[in-house]
């Protein structure tokens, strides 16, 4: 067995199995630890080296981890779709937050890096869980890619780093990225299997991570309200929330 295999199982393995420590013991630090290995034990195994590694090795891997994190969804009885936040001072990478019902209200200075179940709010429609900042170790290469940090640089700038990023790493074939008056619709061509129905509460690092560059460039928090496979790859749609001050 090839040592890159030895190294990616065991990153993955940890890494699940930190992230569901991390979640009975409400850590989000090592929620987020853990996500962040089981990742890149996926990405260290797509590298080739002298075998060929078939696309469905990946989506082997990540599979438990779709199914415990679309089982915290499902379980905790979450009713919204996921809130990607931008940087601000309480959340310096901002985050993803899932909240408890529908009809939600956010309180984002209830919200720091050590949050997990948001309970402690005057009003139910404020509950929910925080992710931390998902897929955030992507959203760096985005920006070590730019040379320069997202804040600001707007959408086409997340097009472009993310579409080069992801190709790069064999994770996805394009990034496209169509701004509107309420929101944006981003396509992502996916190198590996895209489950849309639970993306839209739990969403894959690949997904989370372009969401998430894009309320950075933009300053602005996005409502996941739609995902959709299409002939042409799997469809986002989000709309904006407006930006932080909106909601302190």
């Amino acid at each position: 067995m090839e040592t890159k295999n030895i190294v990616s199982g065991v990153l993955v393995i940890g890494g699940g199995a930190l992230a569901l420590h991390g979640f009975l013991s409400a850590s989000t630090g090592l929620i987020n630890l853990g996500i962040a290995g089981a990742f890149l034990g996926a990405v260290i195994f797509t590298f080739k080296s002298s075998k060929y590694v078939k696309k469905e090795s990946i989506e082997n891997l990540l599979e438990p981890y779709k199914r415990v994190f679309s089982s915290f969804s499902e379980n905790l009885a979450l009713g919204g779709n996921a809130i990607y936040i931008p940087p601000y001072e309480n959340l310096p990478k901002g985050g993803l937050f899932i909240p408890l019902h529908e009809n939600f209200e956010l309180d984002l200075a209830r919200l720091d890096e050590k949050t997990v179940f948001l309970t402690d709010v005057p009003n139910e429609r404020a509950m929910g869980l925080f992710l931390g900042p998902f897929g955030a170790s992507l959203v760096e290469k985005y920006e070590e890619h730019m040379e320069a940090p997202l804040d600001g640089a707007g959408s086409s700038a997340v097009e472009s780093a993310a579409g080069s990023v992801l190709r790069t790493l064999g994770l996805a074939r394009r990034v496209y990225i169509e701004e509107n008056e309420d929101g944006f619709r981003a396509v992502i061509q996916p190198e590996i299997e895209c489950e849309p129905e639970t993306c839209e509460r739990a969403p894959c690092p690949i997904c989370a991570s372009v969401l998430l560059a894009l309320a950075k460039a933009t300053g602005e928090l996005l409502l996941t309200e739609k995902v959709e496979e299409k002939d042409y790859g799997i469809e986002i749609t989000v709309k904006k929330l407006g930006g932080i001050g909106e909601w302190m």
